[in-house]
């Protein structure tokens, strides 16, 4: 496997003027970034050796490392593809303190891998065993409390436009931008008589999942498929659903009123948003256009079913990975004697080819925990025929390789200083002097050579011994749950199974989190 110099490059929101909507500094941008880091790289022959990968993200935040171009990288950094990694600067990787120094000063130097910051003037290989010291951490944290700053004069600056009543964030479904006026909403001709008339269906009496129904079968762009907003990760095509038509219906901003504060980050870095209380929202009558009247808006809320649990909530959501083979949804989970799962699409659509899907939980839990242990027993015989002996001799072979040259380099020490003295003496001439000398250095050099070569193949089998210790180590563990019951070892089944396809044909399969082969079970 040929390693490979890894670009990364990133632009966010960060570097964007609030009021004219450019860029701070021109240099962030990701195409001149690109321009300085690959001066740089060819102005090194030692990287530019290497084929060079761009990983970039573009509108992501540098607090946290929740990025798609970066997770990318560090994937290929964990399997061992990257040598070198080349940034413009540090706040380019990431404006977190603690976590950019984490990277910097362990986990990068422990797989190997070099890091340079090319305007900080950092290259981590001039800085091996020790940190980058403190104007490197003082920089983060700078970094840092910058991303902190400028996120909180941000926020201000949206909050003030919100309690004035503005749009900032994105239109709902019926509304589109207006094309002179930056936080103004105009109605959207377009879809704006489809909402009227989900509302009317459902002062009629209809539904929400009959509303939906009706939707798909009509042809409808969902509110997703119209923005296109469809993200390669969702696997499923787009419908209509119960849940889609309810959040229309719900969504006073149709009325001609601004709804703000609905939810919000209570950090910087938070990952997540809390949702605030209704009592807690911010309403600003009559700062657009409305597509229903409070009446009509009103009337069809008065029609939605209130669902009272008089039970507790069932919290458990491990079982979250049935998935319908079909079209690729998550099953849902019905409750009675046993809990079910099939799928909500025949809801939606007639014909559907997943109306048949319909599992009881004890079912699926008893193919799996069978599955799961016959998976357990392949790792037994594959632990049985471990390669662990192979690696110990072809670690002793490159060491016994490496015997030979270190002798025969050891035996030239002194060896040019033996040389002049035999010159000086006259035993040689000035020619044969400078032949042997020069075939003693080449020799030198040959033998150097050979030895760093062997001894970074020696690095690699020991990294690789280390990597096979600790999985066989894994794997022993996970053998030893073949002596657990059915109940012990559910908890267990569930951390293996990353996901669960069902079928129809009352197929499913398995994907596991521990190797990358799938499981079909009839």
């Amino acid at each position: 496997m040929r390693k490979h110099l890894a670009i990364y490059l990133r632009l966010s929101s960060e570097d964007m003027n609030a009021r004219s909507n450019r860029l701070n500094d021109e240099s962030d941008s990701i195409r001149n970034q690109r321009l300085l880091v690959e001066q740089y790289i060819s102005s090194k022959p030692e990287l530019a050796k290497y084929p060079t990968v761009e990983y970039s993200d573009d509108g992501y935040s540098g607090t946290n490392f929740d990025r798609p171009g970066v997770k990318r990288l560090l994937e290929k950094v964990k399997t061992g593809e990257v040598a070198c990694i080349v940034v413009k600067d540090l706040s380019r990787f990431g404006r977190n303190y603690l976590e950019v120094g984490d990277y910097l000063e362990h986990i990068f130097p422990l797989l190997g891998v070099r890091f340079i910051a090319v305007n900080d003037h950092y290259d981590s290989s001039k800085h091996i065993g020790s940190t980058g010291g403190i104007d490197v951490a003082f920089r983060n944290l700078i970094h840092q409390r910058y991303a902190q700053d400028l996120s909180e004069k941000i926020k201000s600056s949206r909050h003030m436009q919100m309690r004035k009543g503005k749009f900032v964030s994105h239109c709902p479904y019926g509304y589109m931008r207006h094309p002179t006026q930056k936080h103004q909403m105009v109605i959207d001709p377009n879809t704006a008589p489809i909402v009227r008339e989900i509302f009317q269906a459902a002062i009629n009496g209809k539904r929400t999942t009959e509303i939906a129904a009706m939707l798909n079968e009509k042809g409808v762009a969902t509110p997703m498929a119209y923005k296109k907003w469809h993200k390669a990760h969702i696997q499923n095509d787009l419908m209509w659903s119960h849940q889609a038509v309810l959040r229309i219906i719900k969504d006073y901003k149709y009325t001609g009123a601004m709804v703000t504060f609905k939810c919000g980050n209570e950090t910087v870095r938070a990952r997540s948003q809390t949702r605030y209380k209704p009592e807690d929202w911010v309403i600003v009558e009559g700062c657009h256009e409305p597509i229903v009247s409070k009446e009509i808006y009103q009337k069809a809320n008065d029609t939605i079913r209130k669902v009272k649990y008089n039970a507790p909530m069932r919290t458990d959501c491990k079982d979250r990975l049935y998935y319908c083979g079909c079209c690729g949804r998550r099953l849902r989970k019905t409750y009675g004697l046993d809990e079910y799962f099939s799928c909500q699409t025949p809801l939606y659509q007639k014909d559907a080819a997943c109306a048949t899907i319909q599992w009881s939980k004890s079912a699926l839990e008893e193919i799996l925990i069978q599955a799961y242990r016959m998976q357990l027993r392949l790792m037994e015989d594959e632990l049985r025929k471990s390669i662990q002996r192979t690696t110990k001799d072809l670690l002793g072979e490159c060491r016994r390789k490496q015997r030979p040259l270190s002798k025969e380099l050891s035996t030239y020490e002194g060896s040019n200083l033996r040389l002049y003295e035999s010159y000086r003496a006259g035993k040689l001439s000035r020619e044969e002097f400078i032949q042997k000398k020069e075939g003693i250095s080449n020799r030198q050099k040959e033998l150097k050579a050979q030895l760093e070569e062997l001894m970074q193949e020696e690095q690699r089998l020991m990294e690789g011994s280390a990597q096979q210790e600790d999985q066989e180590q894994r794997s022993r563990e996970m053998i030893q749950q073949l002596i657990l019951s059915d109940d012990q070892i559910r908890p267990f089944m569930y951390e293996a199974v990353k996901r669960v396809d069902v079928y129809p044909s009352r197929d499913l399969e398995i994907t596991w989190n521990f190797t990358d082969s799938k499981q079909k079970v009839n």
